[in-house]
């Protein structure tokens, strides 16, 4: 009897024991693989991340404060009358001719030349060695152009390097536009400045600089060179020496 009650009871130890693995088992990694996923979902990514790709080519993200944009420092210049720059040669050698349509003007260095209106055309172009578009007319080019790379056309769709020399003609000879000045033709605006040459067209937004360094495209809401923020001291005082229209 002793022993028949002794293996009962044994046989009990080993079934609750048994059981009570089965449920660890059974409950302990229940505990583990399930954590909470609410600060996960809910936290907000760090603001140290980078932008992301549609940020990052946004044009707001680079437009500068409008007190030192190139729409400031172009319209804030002292501005000239229209009536002395309707002159012009159509050589370089070439009889000048006044009262001629469009609007005409070059830089007091005579290194760039500007023309707008010339053939009826809704577009300022300028001709300078800085400017280096294609040396080959692109494939949409009309038939019959003079192409020539050293042209750059701004119109209302931006602007492009490189064009018809006789769709777009630009006029030698022309009135010279003194440094520190502006002139606005139309929906144009451009600055001369003893750094270089800034236009703007105010229905594109789109322009582009002509400086020591070579040519640029530009925007309006671009910030602007320092040199020409504000009427400089150096144009100011060079706006006097300027080279006399010839």
């Amino acid at each position: 009897m002793r022993r028949g009650a002794l293996a009962a009871v044994t046989a009990l130890a080993v079934l609750t024991t048994s059981a009570c693995g089965l449920l660890e088992s059974q409950n302990g990694p229940a505990a583990i693989v399930i954590p909470s996923t609410n600060a996960l979902i809910t936290e907000s990514p760090p603001s140290s991340l980078p932008p992301t790709s549609t940020t990052s080519k946004a044009r707001s993200s680079y437009t500068a404060p409008a007190e030192d944009s190139y729409k400031r420092a172009v319209s804030s210049a002292p501005r000239v009358g229209v009536s002395s720059f309707h002159i012009g040669a159509t050589t370089q050698t070439g009889e000048r001719m006044n009262d001629v349509s469009g609007v005409h003007f070059s830089t007091p260095d005579r290194n760039v030349r500007c023309s707008t209106g010339n053939n009826g055309s809704g577009a300022l172009v300028c001709a300078g060695e800085q400017i280096r578009g294609p040396r080959t007319a692109r494939s949409n080019t009309p038939e019959g152009c003079d192409w020539k790379a050293d042209l750059a056309v701004l119109n209302s769709e931006g602007i492009a390097t490189g064009g018809c020399a006789n769709l777009y003609p630009v006029l030698y000879r022309s009135h010279i536009l003194e440094y520190g000045t502006t002139i606005v033709t139309g929906s144009f605006s451009c600055l001369s400045d003893v750094t270089g040459l800034f236009c703007l067209d105010s229905a594109s937004d789109a322009g582009f600089a002509i400086s020591r360094e070579g040519y640029q495209e530009i925007h309006s809401d671009d910030r602007a060179p320092s040199e020409i923020l504000g009427g400089s001291e150096s144009t100011r005082s060079s706006s006097s020496a300027a080279v006399p229209s010839r």
